[in-house]
């Protein structure tokens, strides 16, 4: 679908060739008619005469910035190359767009990303292009995540390109296309404009993801003119509408099913739908699962609510042998078992049924869907049938879910009467959740946060969870800033594991201190990769497993000092050593944050699993090897 969509954006196939493409994966009349219509080429004249256009002539980097400007563009997240001056020098002549800056090429994509997800808008950056792999690491992100943004380089100018240069390699573009919905080259002055427009809208338009522009630096030092067109001509919403009658086949199915299931996933949260899936599952008594499992990013859900179960599975313990599996906005919900009816309500066609079959798939938004199936539901039977049909289902789910709350009160009660001791992970989910705010909002960049995950309260007036499908580590910190910017009235935490700190390094925190972004930072130190040394002693079972000796996870000697890094970079922080510490330094943190200032808590966590207690890894000694000595 990427190239058929490249190919009508560059006017090499007809709005009939792609309306007959969008057919042939499985979109209906309906839903191709209104992509279409969302990428159609903007009416130059009819825009002129509405006032949305006006004709610049300046350098190449004042026509993009003047376009960004027109998109509704805020910020600008940046590490700077001297190929981009020209857009820094248009920027500084530019007070509504605000510059963002990051001191690792990394660290600007992910602030992107974190901007994005909370703003619900396509954030935009550039990188120096040498730098490029560096972004790549955190671009992986939002590429599977489908977060919409926009990613520039100031490439090397068009005489110098191509010729092996210290700093060029070829292939720059290409390069990107794995990790990308797709890429140009803009190919002179006069195309920036419009490849900026169609950048941003293919960036936006649903599924959303990165897109990559490539400038080359001395086009956008050179002077050219050019259309600027206001977002409001390009920026065309897509929000497709399921078939009427397939939506009633759906509503007749969940309201006869036996033992139903609904999946829940990431999509619900772009399409703003939690409330109205909500509204389905309490309608028809439905157990809901999922947000929290890996691949997935957001708790649409609320994960208190007595129908929910927790993460999706195959196999679940609970409700057992399902009839009707409801998958609404999962790109891994897509699971059921044999004798299960599977329906998938998407709004990503490429992903639906891309693994498994699925008996009823629908393209459509989450939100609209949710609500015409309620609407549906209603239509098909009597007021007094759907209570009867809400309660029975909602009484066999309580039963169950009351017993993991039960289970989680009794894990409660086994802490040490004692405020000494090692910090588990439950303990400190436990002083999370009454510590925190209840509009927090909780950034996760740590792999063994699901065992905290379960004391917290997440949607529906409880924290909102902010993840990466991917776990590519390394984004918490940055993601926190972008996501304060997003929502700067709401508290924000970003908590990571010692791993997560040292992929990414502290420069995030240089970003926080400078624009006083008031993040509380908490890193959770066990010196050890835990989960990745759990996985690989006990589903990879070989000689470590079987002597106890750890050759790849401990993290340990040095012990990295997390506080002095922290206020190296010029941001407080602390070191919480025992459970009874948690509470006052939370307090403390908060305190930070409400004054605006960023703060971080190093909080020494044990390890747990097999092997939990090495501290072995394999001796070796550079030093040793020398044979001369001063």
């Amino acid at each position: 679908m990427q190239e058929l969509f490249k190919q009508y954006l560059d006017r090499n196939i007809s709005r009939g060739k792609l309306l007959q493409g969008l057919g042939a994966v499985g979109l209906s009349a309906a839903a191709a008619s209104t992509i279409a219509e969302s990428l159609a080429p903007l009416n130059v004249s009819a825009a002129q005469a509405a006032g949305a256009v006006r004709n610049v002539r300046d350098t190449g980097g004042t026509l993009f910035v003047q376009q960004l400007k027109a998109a509704g563009v805020k910020y600008y997240f940046f590490n700077p190359s001297t190929g981009d001056a020209p857009i820094f020098n248009a920027i500084a002549n530019e007070p509504s767009i605000q510059l963002i800056k990051g001191i690792q090429e990394g660290v600007v994509v992910a602030m992107t990303d974190g901007y994005a997800r909370m703003s619900g808008k396509t954030g935009v950056c550039s990188i120096a292009n040498v730098g490029l792999p560096n972004g790549m690491t955190q671009l992986v992100n939002a590429y599977k995540d489908r977060i919409p943004m926009l990613l520039v380089i100031a490439a090397f100018g068009t005489q110098q390109s191509g010729r092996d240069g210290p700093q060029d390699y070829d292939h720059q573009e290409t390069m990107l296309q794995p990790l990308t919905k797709w890429y140009w080259l803009a190919e002179s002055g006069a195309d920036i404009p419009e490849t900026t427009r169609r950048a941003l809208k293919f960036a936006s338009t649903p599924p959303g993801g990165p897109v990559f522009v490539s400038i080359p630096d001395d086009i956008l030092g050179q002077p050219a003119a050019a259309d600027i067109i206001d977002q409001s001509m390009f920026d065309v919403p897509v929000k497709i509408r399921a078939d009427a009658s397939d939506i009633e086949k759906v509503a007749r199915m969940l309201i006869e099913a036996k033992n139903p299931l609904l999946s829940v996933g990431d999509e619900i949260t772009m399409c703003n739908g939690e409330a109205e899936v909500l509204q389905l599952a309490e309608l028809l008594g439905l157990p809901a699962a999922g947000g929290g499992e890996f691949g997935v990013w957001s708790k649409p859900f609320p994960t208190m609510h007595p129908l929910y179960l927790g993460p999706v599975l195959k196999n679940m313990k609970f409700p057992g042998d399902v009839d009707v599996r409801l998958n609404i906005g999962n790109v891994y919900g897509e699971v059921a078992g044999p004798n299960t009816t599977l329906i998938s309500i998407r709004r990503d066609p490429t992903s639906l049924g891309r693994v498994g079959p699925v008996d009823m798939g629908l393209v459509a938004d989450n939100k609209l869907a949710a609500a015409d199936l309620v609407a549906a539901v209603k239509s098909l039977a009597t007021a007094d049938r759907l209570r009867q049909i809400a309660a029975d289902r909602l009484a066999r789910t309580k039963a169950y879910t009351d017993g993991m709350k039960q289970m989680r009160e009794a894990m409660l009660t086994g802490f040490p009467s004692a405020d000494g001791g090692p910090i588990t992970l439950e303990r400190l989910g436990f002083e999370l959740e009454n510590g925190l705010e209840k509009d927090t909002i909780y950034v996760n960049d740590i792999d063994s946060g699901k065992k905290m995950d379960v004391f917290m309260t997440f949607g529906a007036g409880g924290k909102t969870y902010v993840g990466n499908g991917p776990n590519i580590l390394g984004w918490g910190m940055s993601a926190g800033l972008g996501a304060k910017l997003a929502r700067p009235d709401s508290p924000v935490v970003a908590i990571l594991g010692d791993g997560a700190f040292l992929f990414g390094g502290p420069q995030p925190l240089w970003s926080q201190a400078r624009y006083k972004v008031p993040v509380l930072n908490i890193v959770l130190n066990n010196r050890s990769y835990n989960n990745e040394r759990n996985r690989i002693w006990t589903f990879i079972s070989g000689q470590q497993f079987k002597s106890g000796l750890d050759m790849t996870c401990y993290n340990g000697s040095p012990d990295v000092d997390f506080v002095k890094a922290s206020e190296a970079f010029g941001v407080e922080a602390e070191l919480v050593k025992e459970p009874g510490q948690i509470k006052a330094a939370i307090a403390r943190g908060k305190r930070a944050t409400a004054e605006g200032r960023p703060y971080l808590l190093e909080i020494l966590i044990q390890r747990d699993g097999v092997g939990a207690g090495s501290t072995w890894y394999p001796p070796f000694s550079v030093a040793a090897m020398r044979t001369r000595h001063v």
